[in-house]
């Protein structure tokens, strides 16, 4: 007999051995023990978590000769021909294959002829969301009102693609991914009946490489064991299909932090030698910094190999939350610019300088901040320059450049002119929490005055008038909190005046036909009237 791969030889075969999809398989066993069967059913997810074998039980519980039950005996023949795919009354059609209304049409006179040998005629429709719409439309009549006995089963990964008329005639059951946990356990149940010997550290890299599907995990762990025989080894198993250890991530992290620019360039030259994936390298990589962040969050994580827990919290220990957000948003990014990127390497190489000068690269805010946002804010008019006091922005200093003030010095401070000035940098900062437009237009203000415990604002600009005027309560409370005193806050618009008016002496005939006579007898010829504008 020809090899079974392991994929086919240990399809589920009765609900218990569904994994991860309890929420579906308790709800399908409670309809079949107490009668209530629909005539459709949609089954939606991921490729490789059930859909299609679940889609068999389901058949099997039905037209077992015990059935309808929920444990089908896998013996009888009814049972024995779903499971081979030879069944007369079970019929499985490929969406893909068959999208056309004549195929729909087809379909629709068979289910005139009632089952031959069993319960229920049930038509299993794998990648349903494949069908035309004319299909689907043809579908919608009999969907309305089947003929007695006969089931319908769709099968999808696209659920978006099916019409919702379709949908909302149908029961639907939306499968998840698999946790790496529950592979895991699976792939290790079926090492022992196989007599295979696997350590941990390689069942957890098929189970992360399987990316939630029990299908693709147990075509890698074949493909393992035609590579490697009897004896699987982590060694060999990153070999067969190109992964990357931990290890190296956690030295390329370790680089980054050291700010060795030189010695991380040298480390990703090799990665280049050694012909890996880029883009799945980047991916991988952004998975280990996904994991660091939640670790220093202290968040659960259970798709991570036990034995790795203590490499990702003393890596996490070296960096604070913010940076790895930032180092998590340079790969996203990355990993968008390889796509259809001709010269990948550059990329990754101004990717890891870029990373290894974090700390040097200059605060957006600070950019945004050089832009004078009056520029964009003037009213256009011919009014003379305006008299008011101007005083100079200090927005475009980094926040390395402030001076650093206790708070509990502050809220002895007295909220006076001399200590506004000195802490308008500090003001300036906390108005960024609320909108970085609230703080440039803070700082965009012409005049500043401290009247006892109110803080008088003149705005040149309307809309910086308007963005100070909607956030005005949320400026108060801030600065308050600073002083730890009740400071109001009054807004004026600066006033300007108005665009001179200047007046234009217009020609009249008269004037015309002395300085130009040939364009008077052109107005005499033509009737034409001279308009004053």
């Amino acid at each position: 007999m020809s090899y079974i791969v392991l994929a086919r030889k240990y399809r589920p075969q009765n609900f218990k051995e569904v994994y991860a999809q309890e929420h579906i398989t308790e709800i399908l066993q409670s309809a079949i023990a107490t009668n209530r069967i629909a005539h459709a059913y949609l089954f939606t997810g991921p490729r490789g978590v059930g859909k299609t074998s679940l889609a068999r039980i389901l058949a099997k519980s039905l037209n077992c000769v015990n059935g309808p039950t929920t444990t089908p005996c896998n013996a009888c023949s009814n049972c024995l021909e779903i499971t081979a795919g030879t069944s007369p009354d079970v019929i499985e059609i490929d969406g893909a294959s068959n999208t056309s209304v004549d195929d729909i049409r087809e379909l629709q006179r068979e289910l005139l002829y009632p089952a031959s040998s069993s319960n229920y005629k049930i038509y299993i429709i794998d990648e349903v969301h494949m069908l035309s719409k004319n299909a689907f439309n043809a579908l919608l009549k009999t969907l309305e009102e089947p003929p007695d006995n006969v089931i319908f089963i769709f099968a999808t990964t696209e659920p978006q693609k099916v019409l919702p008329t379709i949908i909302s005639r149908c029961q639907r059951y939306d499968f998840k991914r698999i946790p790496i946990a529950s592979i895991v356990q699976r792939l290790q149940e079926i090492s022992v009946l196989e007599g295979i010997k696997i350590d941990s550290e390689s069942l957890y890299l098929i189970a992360r490489k399987a990316d939630g599907g029990m299908r693709d995990a147990l075509s890698l762990m074949d493909q393992a064991i035609s590579y490697c025989l009897n004896n699987i080894t982590i060694d060999k198993v990153r070999q067969i299909f190109g992964m990357i250890p931990n290890q190296v991530y956690q030295k390329f992290l370790t680089l980054i932090y050291n700010k060795d620019t030189q010695g991380l360039i040298n480390e990703l030259h090799l990665i280049f030698e050694q012909g890996i994936d880029l883009q799945e390298f980047i991916a991988n990589m952004q998975e280990f910094v996904r994991i660091l962040i939640l670790r220093k969050l202290q968040v659960q994580i259970k798709d991570i190999n036990p034995d790795e827990l203590s490499l990702f919290d003393e890596l996490a220990e070296l960096f604070g939350q913010n940076k790895l957000l930032y180092i998590l948003s340079y790969l996203i990014a990355c990993r968008n610019d390889l796509r259809g990127s001709s010269n990948p390497y550059l990329i990754l190489e101004a990717l890891m300088i870029k990373l290894c000068k974090l700390d040097e690269m200059e605060d957006i805010a600070s950019l945004i901040g050089k832009i004078n946002i009056n520029a964009f804010a003037q009213p256009v008019s011919m009014a003379s320059p305006t008299t008011a006091k101007t005083i100079q922005s200090s927005y475009v200093a980094s926040s390395a450049e402030v001076p650093y003030h206790e708070e509990s010095t502050i809220a002895k401070m007295e909220f006076n002119q001399e200590n506004l000035e000195q802490l308008w940098q500090r003001i300036i900062t906390r108005a960024k929490k609320i909108s970085q437009m609230c703080a440039l237009a803070l700082d965009a203000t012409t005049d500043r005055k401290v009247e006892g415990r109110k803080l008088c604002l003149t705005v040149e600009s309307n809309t910086n008038f308007r963005c100070l005027k909607s956030n005005q309560e949320k400026l108060e409370e801030s600065i308050s909190e600073l002083f730890e005193k009740p400071i109001s806050i009054s807004l004026q618009l600066q006033e300007t005046e108005p665009p001179t008016k200047v007046n234009i002496q217009h020609k009249t005939l008269e004037d015309i036909k002395q300085e130009n006579p040939e364009l008077a007898k052109f107005i005499d010829l033509t009737d034409s009237v001279l308009v004053k504008s």
